[in-house]
């Protein structure tokens, strides 16, 4: 997530000096960049960019998927995109819930920067953030995407091999998701009195980890301070709810840090 941020900042800084974009000669939303091949728009999806996967991962959590498609003629359906591993299902959306999927045009500086000439982006906000590791991978069904003129698109492509959803980290937080005390439904709009569950991974030079509420919206009944590798509950006290996860090394100096707040499930 921190990479696909600071590539996004720096588009923006940028945005002001761009032009509209434009296809460059040669290419078209059916055929995005050249030398690859075009693709019949009217009979299946055609070209995807995905984030994270194996050569742009997230780093140490992520709990939203991007996909970039260089056409502006589809909406949402009623598919269900699912996240797998080896032990089977590990998460699921459906495309027709406005509380975890979002259609919206690319912006100028993104299209400067993925050089296309137009298109929409789609953001996935998971019930339950992505494992770490490599083992995670997105399976999407054809009624996820639709055209706007309502004809079939006989389904996404098969050629494109499976989308490896890749969290890379020695250390960082998997499998966070909001519940009612007593229930492990994942919640969409958690409110004052639910539980955020995570399982916290400690490893490499974080050896420690420390959980910090500032304004004392988060509170910790497992404690704020773990040497293990373990599942950590806390409990939301107001619905506008903040909290940081810090890893530290032996001496107690900070590695890195994770921050939460209420944007995740207010957007």
């Amino acid at each position: 997530m921190k990479r696909l941020i600071a590539i996004l900042m720096t588009c923006l800084m940028l945005a002001s000096a761009a032009h509209a974009a434009e296809w460059a000669e040669g290419t078209s939303p059916s055929q995005p960049y050249l030398g690859v091949p075009a693709v019949d728009l009217k009979k299946q999806i055609g070209y995807m960019l995905t984030y994270p996967k194996t050569k742009n991962a997230a780093e140490h959590y992520c709990d939203t998927l991007y996909i970039y498609l260089p056409r502006e003629d589809l909406a949402l359906g009623e598919g269900q995109l699912r996240v797998m591993t080896e032990a089977g299902e590990w998460t699921s959306v459906s495309f027709a819930d406005a509380d975890r999927v979002r259609l919206s045009p690319l912006d100028e500086a993104t299209l400067a920067d993925i050089h296309w000439g137009g298109g929409v982006s789609v953001e996935v906000w998971l019930p339950v953030s992505l494992p770490l590791g490599d083992g995670a991978w997105i399976e999407m069904e054809d009624a996820c995407l639709v055209p706007e003129d309502g004809a079939s698109l006989g389904g996404l492509p098969k050629s494109r091999g499976p989308w490896h959803a890749v969290v890379e980290g020695e250390y960082g937080i998997s499998g966070l998701r909001f519940t009612h005390e007593g229930d492990d439904a994942p919640l969409s709009r958690p409110a004052a009195g639910d539980l955020v569950k995570f399982d916290l991974r400690l490893g490499g030079d974080a050896t420690m980890a420390g959980i910090e509420s500032a304004n004392g919206s988060v509170t910790y009944p497992d404690g704020d301070g773990f040497t293990e590798s373990r599942e950590v509950s806390l409990r939301l006290e107001d619905d506008d709810f903040q909290w940081t996860v810090y890893f530290m090394d032996d001496a107690g100096n900070a590695v890195d840090y994770l921050d939460f707040d209420a944007s995740m499930v207010h957007r």
